[in-house]
């Protein structure tokens, strides 16, 4: 299945002006939704993405499906790496992902000759409230997905091209169902089933993989920053029961990757699935951590003692192209507001 094009960020960039680690960097961060896209010659790639997270990826050369997911993006990432290819990113509504997830991993209710079906009915059905549908009509060479959630048609696309199409008045979704030819697949549910949906997460290739070797790196900054805090000799006590507090407070990843024992975190077992999830779980902890000590410390004492120990691990790790860029996350004027 091919993917919508959406509003472009930006289209048919030479992937040798990209720098891709800090894409997905940033993909991950800003918790992007829509499709990324690499075009080698006549094979295309696409990577459908929402909140951060690969779902789903398929490689074509034309109409022939020659890779998906994993080894999908292992080719995008190998083309970009390669700087052979052109990377284009295109955002797209919450809704219209949606409707395309359903027709990823659910199965038609109805499917059959078209001419078999009631136009008015399937349209009617798929309009109803509380519903996401999706309808993909075969037609010849072309290929259809007309949209909708929650009682509204939200559009249609055809693979050949994957421009998106509002129809506003219905004349693209009224004409091609009436013309009673092709092949139609009707997906419906219930919104609230839908979102009780668990989705894949796919990773970015080589980028993110020694995950384990980040994880390490990430607690031994954070101990060094925790005994800095306690060797200030400003209330130790008190720092140490503000850092228990705040760890007991972490969500399931943090708590469920690492644990604190004697003022020291250790590796658990790991249950995160990036680099970037990782650099900004701890980016979130230190940020609460430093939040509950500017209340005694003041913001000065706080920032000088960050800043002395953040520099310190920085020249460590300055040589180490993926680390570096990472920690730039860390920074006192990304964690200190």
């Amino acid at each position: 299945m091919k993917f919508p094009k959406g509003k472009p960020i930006y289209e048919d960039t030479p992937s040798g002006l990209i720098n891709l680690k800090e894409l997905v960097a940033w993909i991950r961060m800003e918790k992007f939704s829509g499709v990324l896209e690499g075009k080698v010659s006549d094979i295309k790639t696409q990577i459908l993405i929402t909140e951060g997270e690969p779902r789903k990826a398929f490689t074509y050369k034309d109409s022939e499906l020659l890779l998906q997911d994993e080894e999908a993006i292992d080719s995008f990432v190998t083309d970009a790496m390669m700087r052979v290819s052109f990377i284009s990113l295109y955002n797209l509504e919450e809704e219209i992902i949606k409707s395309i997830l359903l027709k990823l991993f659910s199965n038609p209710i109805l499917n059959g000759e078209l001419k078999i079906f009631d136009p008015s009915g399937i349209i009617d059905k798929c309009l109803e409230k509380s519903n996401v549908s999706h309808l993909d009509l075969i037609l010849g060479v072309n290929n259809f997905h007309f949209l909708f959630y929650d009682g509204r048609y939200l559009g249609y696309y055809n693979e050949r091209d994957g421009e998106f199409v509002e129809d506003q008045e219905k004349i693209g979704l009224i004409q091609n169902l009436n013309s009673k030819l092709g092949y139609l697949y009707f997906y419906n549910m219930s919104i609230k089933e839908f979102e009780g949906f668990k989705f894949p997460s796919l990773k970015f290739g080589e980028i993110e993989k020694n995950i384990d070797f980040l994880i390490e790196t990430l607690i031994d900054f954070l101990n060094q920053l925790v005994t800095g805090y306690i060797s200030t000799g400003i209330y130790p006590d008190k720092v140490k029961k503000i850092l228990e507090k705040v760890f007991l407070n972490q969500n399931g990843l943090m708590r469920d990757s690492i644990i604190l024992a004697e003022d020291q975190f250790m590796i658990k077992q790991n249950v995160i699935n990036s680099w970037y999830e990782a650099v900004n779980l701890f980016a979130n902890f230190i940020k609460e951590l430093n939040k509950e000590l500017v209340r005694f410390w003041g913001k000065r004492l706080l920032t000088e003692r960050y800043t002395e120990v953040y520099k310190n691990y920085y020249e460590k790790i300055k040589d180490h192209p993926e680390l570096s860029t990472l920690f730039s996350y860390l920074s006192p004027e990304n964690i200190i507001s």
